[in-house]
């Protein structure tokens, strides 16, 4: 094999946003096939890049954790996305955002030139993220740890929802690029996004007032026992809503369950939807390419079809799936619903209670007020999910329906 001539690793090796390209490996990541760009831009003739190990053009720079998450990904049958910097033969570099597949006895990566404004985050992190490698001796899984927790704090619920996320700004920025429309379906799952993002700030908003009004049942019952005989009263009231708090409580761990469910479908059906037009841009740019004697172009069309397909059946589950986590979700909130009703009787005859007692005798008013504000809390958040919940399922919809007719 040929070694990389002696040039700085700090140049960058341009393509354009027109170019796509592609490889498959085998199992063990040994390269099979690519298309021409592929081969160009790494700066290897066939002889040399053809069964060589996928590694030959990994850059330094390139943090381990991220090879670590991937190849923990795709070893598991799931397919990944990522921001990749690789090290062309003549010591350039080039940056692609990859979505890598599991395909039979091996993988299938496709690649596009990244733009986004996520891109320029990411190259300050993985610098980060390698430094901590090299300098403090960071294992690969460490690393990859570190870069989700990073992206926890950014808000991305996993590395799934910012792989979605990441793939289609690129798609888009791509489009702008080239002067195309942004496609429809990315708008929608824009929305999408959005509005998961909104239920999880509802429901994790109802679970913490919930939590911190937990004491009210107890402070109920000591009141009620201070005052005697002229707080039995209070004394019932307290029962039920220690009752009503425990179904709160029981149901509550559903609710946000089923909340981040539908947001972890939405990340999923994103990605899918998002990787299955990738791979039909590519099936169109890989069938006008001049062909080669290193590379079979009719048996690798055949495996870019198949994974075309695949991915648009996928695709199209993931959006149904969206559909059936969004219903679970709505029946969680009828039943929070329900609870809620039941609360505000509860505080309403609480009230009523409370002011019929001498207030020089106790200190009531207070915790029917804490009660009303989780009851206000409860019922606002339930109003927002109820239209979130509204316009996802129109989105949702609109794609099934584009899917479907695709």
């Amino acid at each position: 094999m040929n070694q990389k001539t002696s040039v700085t690793l700090d140049q960058e090796r341009p393509f354009e946003f027109d170019e796509l390209f592609f490889s498959r490996t085998d199992e063990r990541g040994v390269i099979q096939a690519g298309n021409s760009v592929f081969q160009s831009i790494s700066a290897y003739s066939w002889d040399e890049i053809l069964h060589a190990p996928h590694r030959l053009i990994r850059h330094p720079d390139m943090p381990r954790g991220v090879f670590w998450l991937m190849w923990d990904t795709i070893q598991k049958g799931n397919p990944i996305g990522a921001y990749v910097k690789n090290l062309a033969k003549d010591g350039c570099y080039y940056w692609v955002f990859a979505v890598v597949t599991p395909i039979e006895g091996g993988f299938l990566s496709v690649r596009l030139k990244p733009s986004s404004t996520v891109f320029e985050a990411v190259k300050k992190q993985y610098a980060d993220l390698r430094d901590a490698e090299v300098t403090q001796n960071v294992s690969p899984k460490e690393s990859a740890a570190r870069l989700t927790d990073h992206l926890a704090a950014l808000g991305y619920d996993s590395y799934s929802a910012f792989m979605a996320q990441a793939l289609s700004l690129e798609v888009s920025a791509r489009d702008e690029h080239l002067g195309r429309t942004k496609d429809a379906s990315q708008t929608c799952f824009e929305r999408l996004a959005k509005s998961a993002e909104d239920l999880l700030y509802c429901t994790s908003n109802i679970a913490d007032v919930f939590s911190k009004n937990k004491h009210i049942p107890l402070n109920l019952k000591i009141h009620a026992a201070q005052l005697g005989d002229i707080g039995t009263p209070i004394g019932t009231i307290s029962d039920n809503y220690t009752m009503i708090s425990n179904e709160i409580q029981q149901q509550m761990s559903e609710f946000v369950r089923n909340c981040h469910n539908v947001s972890q479908a939405v990340g999923k059906g994103w990605f899918l939807t998002s990787t299955a037009m990738v791979q039909r841009q590519v099936i169109d740019f890989f069938q006008y390419e001049e062909t080669c004697e290193a590379v079979n172009q009719d048996v690798e069309m055949q495996h870019l079809r198949a994974q075309q397909q695949s991915y648009s059946e996928q695709a199209l589950k993931g959006l149904r799936a969206i559909s059936s986590q969004i219903e679970l979700f709505s029946q969680s909130c009828a039943e929070m619903r329900r609870l809620s009703t039941s609360l505000k009787v509860i505080r309403v005859i609480g009230k009523i209670e409370s002011a019929s007692i001498d207030n020089s005798l106790n200190n009531l008013d207070h915790l029917i007020d804490d009660l009303g504000q989780f009851q206000s809390v409860l019922g606002e958040g339930l109003d927002a999910v109820d239209v979130a919940n509204k316009h996802m399922r129109s989105d949702v919809d609109i794609l099934i329906g584009r899917r479907a007719a695709a």
